[in-house]
């Protein structure tokens, strides 16, 4: 089976490919609360400047030069989108209100998605008083069908959602980050298998203000981490 294939990694330092990212995240994840707020919002702000900030990576996947999967992430779970409005949040009130001029209708599907990235959390207090340690996460993660079917895997002999899986993690510990959670629906036997798979333990078996069901999956890395490596909490401190 012969087929072209390549990943194309996306990060502070490489522009995020904004158009595919948002095809792919309106047709594999159509009621996420990404999605939720409309494709402007995607192009215009999310895959455009958060990865320019840092504030968010991640990989796309290409078969034959055409998105295939995706694979989006944090370095900061609870923090990546306060930062983001702290800095941006002209240009997000633009583009969110652009989106309710063209399509009025789309106003309580806005309203909801705001509400859940609005309250991801405060990040938890040690015994100190000192915030815990940032932790990442794996915010949307996805592969078309027609590439992660049994025959095309054997045929092809790809892997896409573990190329794009370990491409995520590569840059989350990168940052410094030793703790990574990846939210799954309930109902999604294979994401939970993928993950079980891997070594993550299940770690909440429902996580508060989502509009379907949802599981938690935790992985930590107990290796030392490198102190030559700069953090993600040092490079973003004061923001």
């Amino acid at each position: 089976m012969s087929i072209s294939y390549k990943i194309v990694v996306f990060n502070q330092n490489t522009p995020a490919p904004a158009r595919d990212l948002t095809q792919l995240h309106q047709t594999l994840l159509p009621t996420s609360p990404v999605a939720l707020l409309g494709q402007g919002f995607m192009e215009q702000f999310y895959y455009h400047i958060l990865p320019r900030e840092g504030l968010i990576c991640g990989a796309v996947a290409y078969i034959d030069g055409q998105p295939a999967g995706f694979i989006v992430a944090t370095p900061d779970s609870i923090g990546f989108m306060k930062i983001a409005l702290r800095r941006h949040w002209w240009r997000l009130i633009w583009v969110i209100g652009t989106s309710v001029l063209r399509e009025p209708k789309r106003q309580g599907a806005i309203w909801e998605a705001w509400q859940i990235m609005r309250g991801r959390g405060q990040r938890p207090l040690t015994p100190t008083g000192e915030p815990e340690t940032v932790e990442g996460e794996l915010l949307s993660f996805g592969v078309l069908p027609a590439y992660r079917n049994p025959k095309f895997i054997r045929q092809s002999g790809l892997q896409i959602s573990q190329d794009l899986f370990n491409r995520a993690v590569t840059q989350i510990q990168a940052a410094g980050i030793d703790q990574i959670r990846a939210i799954v629906e309930a109902d999604n036997t294979p994401a939970k298998l993928f993950y079980h798979g891997l070594g993550w333990h299940l770690d909440r078996t429902q996580v508060p203000g989502w509009r379907t069901p949802t599981v938690e999956f935790v992985w930590r890395n107990t290796a030392k981490p490198d102190p030559a490596q700069p953090s993600f909490q040092a490079l973003n401190k004061g923001n």
